[in-house]
């Protein structure tokens, strides 16, 4: 009986530590500009293979045009 307490409270721990795992990827995908929420369930239920799918995610948001000085502007110094 001890046996089977013991490895539901470990299923928990782990459980949980894959959801975390899975929300931080989510979070870092919508970071780089994908915010469909499957790449959380992608993460949460594949697990090991989840997470580099998100890392090779490219960034959508570097693809933005950044306000900056025009190339025939001085440099300020």
């Amino acid at each position: 009986m001890e046996f089977v307490i013991v490895g539901l409270l470990v299923l928990a721990i782990i459980i949980a530590i894959d959801w975390f795992a899975a929300k931080t990827m989510y979070e870092i995908a919508v970071m780089k500009g994908h915010p469909q929420k499957k790449y959380f369930w992608w993460c949460f239920w594949m697990a090991m293979f989840g997470y580099p799918m998100v890392i090779a995610l490219p960034d959508r948001r570097g693809a933005q045009v950044q306000s900056g000085p025009s190339a025939d502007e001085l440099p300020e110094l």
